[in-house]
């Protein structure tokens, strides 16, 4: 038994590993140094799917997606050393790798899509509360001053943050009930000023896109990352879009602390962790901000296009890199491998033949006895005696049907088909790591010269 999954150093799968890694690390050392351009601070969480797309569209043409491949009995398939013997592998005939992989991103992309449609029927449903004079008054001049349509807006108990901005074709703007009493004129002016810039951004439908991108490439490390700096910089963009409408940015942050204490009444201070949200956007709000120059915007934009470019370029060269200039590293392959002990079953005791020769003889010289003998085969079942035909042959007789059994049994063997193209390139060097017992092993595979495959 066993299962070799093969990865080629240079395949699609470590590329864009490398090039999400290496951008997630840029864009996050960047966002440290310090990037004050808000447009900048939000193309610098997209460098990790920039980057992503970028090696996509590079290695387009020679993707080398990995393989898998199960132990056959053929002497063309591929031998692996395993302990003191050789197994032989071949790959499945069906792409398993491919299928595996469009089915659990299918299956995430259907739950995103769940998740969104129930939270929507839970926060608007049919029990939704119509808003109040107060409130439409503010939300109709806001959408008035932002250009924007008035959404219908919803009060509801117990929304979570507050307010919401929910759905993409037909946007509804949720606000808790107890929130809105407890905010005076400005304050709830700001929170739907904040929301009503979410739906004039399309923030709703860019989240849900890059959540299918993140779906659909969710081996890649760095995406988590990626989406959740994305959504603060997204919060910290609304946040300017609403202060340029209201000009009053004490007046958002006062309502934000509102927020605070409504969510976590009973542990206010818990809410105040600089790795907090909301926090940070009551900071961005109350400090006094430096003025972003053109020319520091222009020095930041060129520092994240740098980024892309560096982690593109790792995502090309790191894996010729670890391929080597000798080609003896162009797979990485892990093997697991276990030994299924054979079960034998015990032997049966087999008369001698000298006593059925004897019972023969006895049977062939003694015809007065008129019984139902049982037929005695020999070891080839075509030589059975006169004497149990005739016996066999008497009217009312009954001979059972003899138990015959070949000493050497000949079972057909089934065609095993073999990618010649696929195996035959491939050739397995000495393990990396190996156990000794039944386990996982990883070995380094090496592609062989055209003129030196199996045909």
């Amino acid at each position: 038994m066993g299962v070799l999954l093969s990865v080629p150093t240079e395949s699609i799968t470590i590329r864009v590993i490398v090039a999400s890694v290496a951008a997630a690390l840029l864009g996050r050392l960047l966002l440290r140094v310090g990037l004050r351009t808000p447009g900048i601070r939000a193309a610098t969480a997209l460098v990790p799917a920039a980057a992503l797309i970028a090696v996509v569209g590079l290695t387009w043409s020679s993707l080398e997606l990995p393989f898998l491949m199960l132990p056959v009995d053929a002497a063309d398939a591929l031998p692996v050393p395993i302990r003191d013997s050789y197994l032989h592998f071949a790959p499945l005939a069906a792409p398993i790798i491919v299928s595996a992989w469009t089915l659990i991103a299918g299956v995430r992309i259907v739950l995103r899509i769940g998740r969104g449609r129930r939270t929507r029927r839970s926060l608007v449903g049919p029990g939704r509360g119509r808003p109040t004079v107060r409130v439409q008054r503010i939300a109709d001049q806001v959408a008035r001053r932002m250009r924007v349509p008035t959404p219908p807006v919803a009060l509801v108990v117990g929304c979570p943050g507050g307010a919401s901005a929910v759905g993409i074709r037909r946007p509804v703007i949720v606000l808790d009930r107890s929130l809105a009493a407890r905010m005076d004129d400005e304050e709830l002016e700001g929170v739907l000023a904040h929301e009503l810039a979410h739906l004039r951004r399309r923030d709703n439908l860019v989240a849900l896109l890059l959540g299918i991108v993140r779906d659909v490439f969710f081996f890649v490390p760095g995406g988590r990352w990626a989406l959740r700096q994305l959504h603060t910089e997204r919060e910290l963009a609304a946040d300017q879009c609403a202060v340029r409408i209201t000009h009053r940015p004490g007046a958002l942050a006062s309502g934000l602390l509102k927020v605070i204490d409504a969510s976590r009444p009973d542990a206010a201070c818990a809410a105040f962790v600089p790795s907090g949200t909301l926090v940070g956007r009551v900071q961005h709000l109350v400090e006094e901000r430096p003025v972003v120059t053109r020319t520091r915007g222009g020095v930041e934009l060129i520092a994240v296009a740098t980024a892309l470019s560096v982690a593109v370029g790792a995502a090309m060269e790191v894996p010729a890199m670890i391929a080597g200039a000798a080609g003896d590293r162009d797979a990485v392959a892990v093997v697991w491998t276990s030994v299924v002990e054979p079960t034998v079953a015990p032997e049966t005791e087999v008369e001698h033949r000298t006593f059925q020769v004897y019972r023969r003889s006895q049977l062939e010289t003694t015809p007065a006895v008129r019984t139902t003998p049982v037929p005695v085969v020999d070891d080839d079942p075509a030589e059975v005696s006169r004497a149990a035909l005739a016996a066999c042959a008497t009217p009312g007789a009954v001979c059972p049907e003899a138990d015959t059994r070949r000493s050497l049994p000949i079972q057909p063997r089934p065609t095993i088909r073999v990618d010649d193209d696929l195996v035959g390139q491939w050739s397995v060097s000495s393990p990396v790591v190996s156990s000794a017992t039944n386990g996982l092993g990883v070995y380094f595979m090496q592609r062989r010269p055209a003129e030196d495959r199996v045909r």
